[in-house]
């Protein structure tokens, strides 16, 4: 212990020294800490906007998506065929116009007709765009999902896939058959868009859907 006073002041400016540069030390590490907690929320914060902005055009999405399904269902209903049996006319709609036009088409290969004829035949089975606007609708329904839930717009090829999915189970199985028909013969702009869709076309195939079954 010194009794001479400028040791204790040289004592405590190495003290204060010491201390100073570990504080500030410490205060450099607390701040680096601080900033590290203030990045990580605000990346959380970008998140919760892109998850945010997600769900958003997710919605806008979902609300085109099931009206459109709602008008592909009224147009279906429309959907006719008519037969003249001797000179009797029998006109059935949906689902029946559907078996009925599968029954012609079945006749016709069993009669040799190529897939030609079966073109020629449905051309002029479609003169009132019975099957015309059915199609269309359809493909507008899938158009509608690979743009709107496009990578560019944040979304997956997984996303993607569930909505097609949803789309063939909220679709009659025999409009789904009508689909696969004009996919195979009509050349029609609505059916090439579908068949050049190869995400659609895949989950055909995992489903066991036959492309060019007739």
């Amino acid at each position: 212990m010194s009794k001479n006073p400028s040791d204790w002041v040289d004592f405590s400016d190495y003290i204060g020294g010491v201390l100073g540069t570990t504080f500030s030390f410490l205060s450099f590490i607390f701040l680096l800490h601080s900033l590290k907690l203030q990045n990580d929320a605000n990346k959380e914060l970008r998140n919760e906007a892109k998850a945010n902005q997600k769900n958003e055009k997710f919605r806008h999405f979902e609300s085109h998506f099931f009206n459109l399904l709602e008008a592909q269902r009224s147009s279906f209903d429309k959907f006719k065929f008519e037969n003249n049996i001797q000179g009797v006319l029998t006109t059935c709609s949906g689902v029946e116009a559907v078996v009925e036009l599968e029954n012609v088409l079945e006749v016709m290969r069993e009669l040799r007709f190529d897939d030609e004829d079966i073109t020629d035949y449905l051309d002029e089975f479609d003169e009132s765009e019975k099957i015309y606007n059915s199609i269309r609708i359809f493909n507008n329904i899938l158009k509608l999902i690979t743009l709107k839930l496009s990578d560019a717009n944040g979304f997956t090829a997984d996303d993607r896939k569930s909505q097609i999915e949803t789309l063939i189970t909220f679709t009659e199985f025999s409009l789904l058959r009508l689909v696969l028909i004009s996919m195979q013969f009509m050349d029609l702009p609505s059916c090439d868009s579908i068949r050049a869709n190869t995400e659609f076309i895949n989950i055909l195939e995992e489903l066991g859907l036959e492309i060019d079954a007739y």
